[in-house]
């Protein structure tokens, strides 16, 4: 008669043995052992001390940012008058934008973590950032001021005097997907005493003052507009004289800084031991950086003065001065895995443990 067992037995579970040749004779998969320790029956436990928690952002950051300013200036007179104009501008239009998201935070220092055979330790290890999505920066500013002096008359005079100082700041700053740095002077290990079973061999991971990992997966884009176009006119009569002055000075500062997938930079004076390892161990390594993606800088800058004089019959006096300084650079970083700490100590015994698995193996 055949057996009737749930349909439980069937499913995979931790700690049993999968291999089907083994599980012939039985019928069925091996259960877990009742003699086995229960530290190491269970599934592996983490130890964390000290230890930065992790970034994580889903989605779009979207900066839209929009000025305007045009002033306007204009003297209009009789048949047997004369008109002046002056106008003077300051305008500062800060447009920057700081976009952060997905960023670790860092490990502490001065921290142990010890855990059992089988657990993973983690030691003033900095936080991974992750970042899926786009961060999105569209800046657009004009400045268009216009200042008119007319004179209509015989003897009229016409005089347009116009200043103006610009300074534009539209860089962005982009940050996504950075891991936190790893702390200092702290020790991940495991305690033997635990694990009767194992009291020797140790399974787990040990990381101590490591950098966290940065992974970064969607685009950049920085979208910079600025428009400076003043205007100064000064029109005389038939019999009089015109005379236009203008003076600018004007600054673009469009450099963007896009940051994307960083590695975390290792700790220094950590130690990660073990008495026979066969886990992963790692004291003050960098972190991975990872960038999958796009990175767009646009900028476009647009400075068009114009000064007009235009006398009838007399003396036309046009000058005009211009200043301008543009800065469009854009420092753009992906990609970048962290720097390792120094002064760092993995426990010998697991390059041993290595060596003698590597002459099993073969």
């Amino acid at each position: 008669m055949p057996e009737i067992r749930p349909l439980l037995e069937d499913l995979p579970k931790a700690g049993t043995d999968q291999n089907p040749t083994s599980n012939l004779a039985a019928g069925h998969l091996a259960l877990v052992p009742t003699w086995l320790p229960l530290d190491v029956a269970s599934g592996p436990n983490y130890n964390s001390a000290g230890s930065g928690g992790d970034g994580i952002s889903e989605g779009v950051i979207d900066s839209n940012a929009l000025a305007v300013f045009m002033p306007s200036n204009a003297a209009i007179t009789g048949p047997h008058s004369s008109a002046d104009a002056f106008q003077g501008n300051d305008a500062l239009i800060n447009q920057h934008p700081t976009e952060m998201a997905g960023i670790g935070g860092n490990g502490g220092s001065g921290n142990v973590a010890i855990g059992g055979g089988g657990d993973a330790n983690h030691a003033g290890t900095g936080g991974s950032g992750f970042f899926y999505g786009g961060l999105v920066s569209t800046d657009v500013a004009v400045f268009a001021p216009v200042n008119t002096a007319v004179a209509v008359g015989p003897g009229a005079e016409a005089h347009a005097d116009q200043l103006n100082n610009a300074m534009f700041l539209q860089g962005a700053t982009q940050i996504g997907g950075v891991g936190g740095s790893g702390g200092d002077h702290n020790i991940a290990s495991h305690d033997s005493s635990t694990s009767p079973g194992t009291a020797l061999t140790f399974t787990g991971d040990n990381y101590a003052g490591h950098g966290g990992g940065g992974y970064f997966v969607g685009s950049m884009v920085d979208v910079n507009v600025a428009i400076f176009s003043p205007i100064n006119i000064a029109v005389g009569a038939a019999g009089g004289s015109a005379e236009a002055h203008q003076t600018n000075n004007a600054v673009f500062d469009q450099g963007t800084m896009q940051i994307a997938g960083i590695g975390g930079n290792g700790g220094g004076f950590n130690m990660s031991s073990g008495t026979i390892f066969t886990g992963n161990h790692e004291a003050g390594g960098g972190g991975i950086g990872s960038s999958t993606g796009s990175m767009v800088d646009v900028n476009l800058a647009y400075f068009h003065p114009i000064n007009i004089a235009v006398p009838a019959g007399g003396t036309a006096d046009a000058q005009q001065i211009d200043h301008v300084l543009y800065d469009q650079h854009a420092l753009q970083l992906a990609g970048v895995g962290g720097h390792g700490g120094g002064g760092n100590l993995t426990d010998a015994h697991s390059a041993l443990v290595d060596d003698i698995l590597g002459f099993i193996h073969t």
